[in-house]
């Protein structure tokens, strides 16, 4: 399949296992971790998708689940950020992040996840909601090459369509349409919204 595509199952009100998928070359050491950051020098986490508004809390605002080991429940975004690692997370550079699996995935190993974004309805908009996902991992043998893929196809059947990472790589966009060529999230009259669709893009 080709890029742009809507994943599958992205968004908290999922219980889909295959909607994201980091697939390793090489055996880990230890267990890999998602973040997120503002961008690809993962130096800081001072934009809006990080501190928050008032209307949610000045909580961040991305929240991801590791879906490797287990389906997660329906409505899994956290209520608040866990201090480093949980399977479900606020993300936040180093400070808020998800441990991907329960043990470090060996040589063509894949860990699997989930991503939400919450709109407050106090935020500005037009609003520039920038950041990057990272996944942290360790080896002590090889330097794995790392794949990542969106599900494209269905939860039973997942199509894993490859991602381009790196400074190169491809956009994660939260929408409000689950067709078009438009990616835009209207911000709720109050309290907070989750995008309801994500999509790969260009």
């Amino acid at each position: 399949m080709a890029i742009p595509f809507k994943i599958t199952g992205a968004g908290n009100n999922s219980t889909a296992q295959n909607v994201l998928k980091v697939t390793f070359s090489q055996a880990l050491s230890s267990v890999p971790r998602l973040e997120a950051w503002d961008d690809g020098n993962l130096n800081t986490v001072t934009g809006t998708v990080f501190t928050g508004t008032s209307g949610n809390g000045n909580i961040p605002m991305l929240a991801a689940v590791a879906t490797t080991d287990t389906a997660p429940s329906s409505s899994w975004k956290p209520a608040s950020p866990t201090a480093g690692g949980a399977t479900a997370n606020r993300l936040k550079g180093s400070t808020n992040y998800v441990n991907l699996s329960a043990s470090a995935p060996g040589a063509g190993g894949a860990v699997r996840f989930n991503v939400v974004l919450e709109v407050p309805s106090d935020i500005s908009a037009p609003a520039t909601l920038n950041w990057v996902l990272a996944v942290r991992y360790w080896y002590t043998g090889s330097a794995p090459t790392l794949t990542w893929a969106g599900n494209e196809g269905t939860e039973g059947s997942p199509t894993w369509t490859s991602i381009t990472a790196g400074a190169s790589g491809n956009y994660l966009r939260p929408a409000d349409q689950s067709t078009g060529t438009t990616w835009t999230v209207d911000k709720p009259t109050s309290g907070t919204k989750d995008a309801p669709y994500y999509w790969i893009t260009t």
